[in-house]
């Protein structure tokens, strides 16, 4: 998505905006490690940490909740991150849940990035780029225009990344735009659901 040109990020937002409300979550792109192979069930064996990327502490606590309630149901041994493992900068951030998932035996992380991507206020819309990230910390970043009155209808993106604990390396990522909501919580569900299933198409789970 990053290497995508600016325009055409823009026209994916604003055709997510014109779809409404009923349209499902688009993939925006999607890479896994060529090492891995086919249904390679990384997921499956073992412990995995799981850990959410958002905009403020409540809602990390519920995206955390919900992914790893998702996971579970998947057969997956997911166990939720400490909320205190926290950090402005991403890097000390995953250096906090590369340790926290040694103490805890898993042999992957699963993090789930939530990043406002667009925002329609009624009279005119407002497109973000979602360019930015919060490891776990609330507050306003670069990438989204709220205008003055509230955020209104606001579309996320999530991005789902996974890290193999023993070498270090990123593994598979994907990332998917909802479009916008008022009901942020049923919009989550929707693209936590989508990315796993991702997931489990690339053979991971």
């Amino acid at each position: 998505m990053k290497d995508w040109p600016i325009s055409a990020r823009v026209a994916i937002l604003a055709a997510l905006l014109v779809a409404g409300c009923s349209a499902p979550p688009q993939r925006w792109g999607e890479w896994i490690d060529p090492a891995l192979g086919p249904n390679s069930g990384v997921l499956r064996d073992g412990k995995v940490l799981v850990a959410c990327d958002t905009f403020d502490l409540s809602s990390r606590a519920q995206c955390q909740d919900n992914l790893q309630r998702a996971l579970l149901a998947r057969g997956v041994n997911a166990v939720s991150a400490p909320m205190e493992t926290t950090a402005m900068n991403p890097r000390e951030w995953e250096a906090q849940l590369a340790a926290t998932a040694n103490a805890a035996g898993a042999r992957a992380v699963f993090i789930l990035g939530l990043t406002p991507a667009t925002t329609s206020m009624g009279s005119g819309v407002t497109v973000g780029l979602g360019g930015f990230s919060f490891g776990g910390s609330g507050g306003a970043g670069i990438g989204l225009s709220a205008p003055i009155g509230g955020w209104g209808t606001t579309g996320f993106s999530a991005t789902g990344r996974i890290t193999e604990v023993r070498s270090g390396r990123m593994i598979w990522t994907s990332t998917f735009a909802a479009s916008p909501s008022s009901d942020f919580g049923a919009q989550f569900r929707d693209l936590t659901r989508t990315v796993l299933d991702a997931a489990q198409a690339a053979g991971l789970l």
